[in-house]
């Protein structure tokens, strides 16, 4: 029998030479020797091939408390004294607050965080006012603004603090020089003070993570409440102060042009009749949206009516 690791065959019977015998051992002694140093690379190499990919992994995914993600941002992390309390005029941030203030993106294309910490219970002295107000947070001092808006074009109203989605950045109205001026800041309340004290402290941002057992609540959240439905006059233009509804009645006897505007955009109602008709229609609308109804009044109305979530 022969073997290529064995450059020595014995007959049995036949007397071995010892340099023969010591041959096959020192090749079966190098080829387990190179086997080793091959195996040995390969299990290497492998480690190494998983110890990266391990750690690309670890640089996408949020750890427990969510502090090495690449995704969150504009958000409250912690809370474990509460974020907000209110009594009289005075609005409290909760020691312990941690938050996540946006500040742009990485080059990698990752959202970009200023992670602040307040350390001490810290109380904003708001006003009596007729907009809805909200509490921010800042390095440089918290404060309380009118009104909150958190979407990708500049808002209508100019008024307010407004979070810009595609920049993942904060303004501050500047009415002086009329402009947006960029603040380093997370807006984490909002309230109203239209007698003097404070009502309707809600938070304003996140602090958990979804679960299925929140769609019920979220679909609710989402839905009338018309209980709660207020009238609005015409050719008046108002700023919504809550996610709702508004609802558009009207009766002719003839053909009448009307308008009804969202954020200056226009939409022309023609209630059609022939005879005695009522018709209506229904618009969704968002806080901080402007909207009012002009044009011929013959009967009917307009009526804001909130989303349950809001109340």
């Amino acid at each position: 029998m022969s073997n290529s690791l064995i450059p020595y065959s014995f007959i049995p019977g036949a007397k071995a030479k010892a340099q023969e015998v010591n041959a096959n051992f020192i090749s079966l002694a190098e080829k387990i020797e190179e086997n080793l140093k091959y195996t040995t690379s390969q299990i290497e190499e492998t480690v190494e091939k998983i110890n990266q990919s391990s750690s690309e992994i670890d640089g996408k995914k949020a750890d427990k408390n969510l502090g090495n993600t690449g995704l969150l941002t504009n958000c409250i992390l912690e809370s474990p004294n509460g974020v907000v309390e209110a009594s009289e005029n005075i609005v409290t941030i909760k020691s312990g607050l941690k938050v996540y203030i946006p500040a742009g993106f990485n080059e990698d294309g990752s959202v970009k965080n200023i992670v602040y910490d307040v350390t001490e219970d810290t109380p904003v002295t708001t006003i009596k006012t007729s907009d809805l107000g909200c509490i921010y947070i800042s390095p440089d001092g918290c404060g309380y603004s009118s009104y909150y808006f958190s979407c990708k074009n500049e808002p209508y109203t100019k008024s307010g603090i407004w979070y810009n989605e595609d920049e993942n950045l904060t303004y501050i109205y500047n009415a002086d020089s009329e402009t947006w001026d960029p603040i380093e800041a997370i807006v984490i309340a909002i309230y109203e003070n239209t007698n003097g004290i404070v009502s309707l402290l809600k938070v304003a941002k996140t602090i958990r993570l979804l679960t299925s057992s929140d769609k019920n609540v979220i679909i609710n959240w989402g839905l009338p409440v018309y209980l709660k439905m207020t009238g609005r006059s015409w050719d008046k233009t108002y700023t919504a102060m809550r996610n709702g509804y508004i609802f558009l009645f009207g009766v002719s006897q003839t053909n009448v042009p009307q308008n009804f505007y969202i954020n200056n955009v226009e939409f022309n109602i023609n209630w059609v009749s022939s005879g005695m008709t009522s018709n209506a229609i229904i618009f969704p609308i968002k806080y901080g949206d402007t909207y009012g109804m002009y044009g011929t009044r013959v009967k009917g109305g307009i009526y804001f009516i909130p989303m349950e979530g809001e109340l």
